[in-house]
């Protein structure tokens, strides 16, 4: 599996998102809140999607904690349970200051919604 953050680890479009929201199961963390649902291709590794309501602050904040979060998702790709679509909202109140609070919380309720192998 590729250690890149490409297509193939990306959420498609409206209808993925819909379908994680719909048939998904739905975690809270303190910062954020995942939603967890198997895609229809089980071999393929895990796919991200994220979502950031302008209610966490501008545009610049938005952003840098998108960036965070992809690439603790990058990082721990391989981790994850293969075939599962994860959705992450981040709430408002969110502002890490560095990469490792972002993986800390991902991985933790990731390992609460049973997503993460060993």
């Amino acid at each position: 599996m590729s250690s890149r953050f490409g297509p193939e680890a990306r959420l498609g479009g409206r209808k993925d998102y819909r379908r994680v929201f719909s048939d998904g199961r739905k975690f809270v963390g303190r910062h954020m809140i995942l939603w967890s649902s198997l895609n229809d291709a089980p071999q393929a590794g895990a796919r991200l999607g994220l979502s950031v309501s302008a209610k966490v602050g501008n545009a610049v904040l938005r952003n840098r904690l998108k960036r965070l979060v992809r690439e603790s998702f990058r990082l721990n790709r391989e981790k994850f349970e293969h075939g599962r679509d994860i959705v992450v909202y981040l709430r408002p109140g969110c502002n890490w200051p560095k990469r490792q609070d972002a993986e800390a919380e991902l991985l933790e309720l990731s390992r609460k919604a049973g997503l993460v192998l060993a």
